[in-house]
C-alpha cells in the first residue's frame, strides 16, 4: 500500500487523537480530543478556552498529534504522528469549521461558540506527517506527504 494512502486511511478512520501542547516554559501536556478533518487534512476540534491545552495554544501554537487505533494488536498497528500549529478560530471562520465538525455533544450553531463561558473552535494546520515504515524490520518512522 502507498504510504501516503496508509496515513490518510488512518486519519480518516479515526475520530480521536492525542494532542500534545507545551507552555511557554516548555512544560508538556497531552489531551485526547475528538476531531474532524477537512479536505486538506486540517483538524478541527472544540474545547473550552480555560482548558490547559487551549491556554497553551494561545501562547505557543506549536503542537504534536498522534492518531492511532488503540485496539490494534501489539506489533501489528500503525499510526500517524503530526507536527503543526494550532489556533483558536475567529468568529468569521466558525461557519467553515461547522462544515466539517459534527457533534451531538454541544449545539452546532455559530452563536454557541461565541459565548464567554462556552466552547471555542480550534484548527490544527499540520506541517509534517509521519508513519511507522511498514516494510522496516525495526521501529522506523518516515515522513509522508499528504
Amino acid at each position: 500500500m502507498n504510504n501516503s494512502k496508509l496515513a490518510k486511511d488512518i486519519l480518516r478512520s479515526n475520530i480521536y487523537c492525542t494532542l500534545a501542547t507545551a507552555s511557554h516554559f516548555g512544560l508538556p501536556w497531552a489531551a485526547p480530543i475528538f476531531y474532524a478533518l477537512d479536505d486538506n487534512y486540517n483538524f478541527y476540534f472544540i474545547s473550552r478556552p480555560q482548558a490547559l491545552h487551549s491556554r497553551h495554544i494561545k501562547i505557543n501554537p506549536h503542537i504534536a498529534l498522534a492518531v492511532f487505533d488503540s485496539h490494534q494488536p501489539e506489533g501489528t498497528g500503525n499510526g500517524v504522528q503530526i507536527a503543526g500549529k494550532a489556533y483558536e478560530l475567529k468568529k468569521s471562520e466558525i461557519k467553515t469549521a461547522l462544515k466539517w465538525y459534527r457533534s451531538h455533544f454541544v449545539p452546532m450553531q455559530p452563536e454557541f461558540f461565541m459565548t464567554k463561558t462556552g466552547y471555542r473552535f480550534y484548527k490544527i494546520v499540520p506541517e509534517k506527517f509521519y508513519i511507522l515504515y511498514p516494510e522496516a524490520k525495526e521501529d522506523k518512522r518516515i515522513e509522508v506527504k499528504i
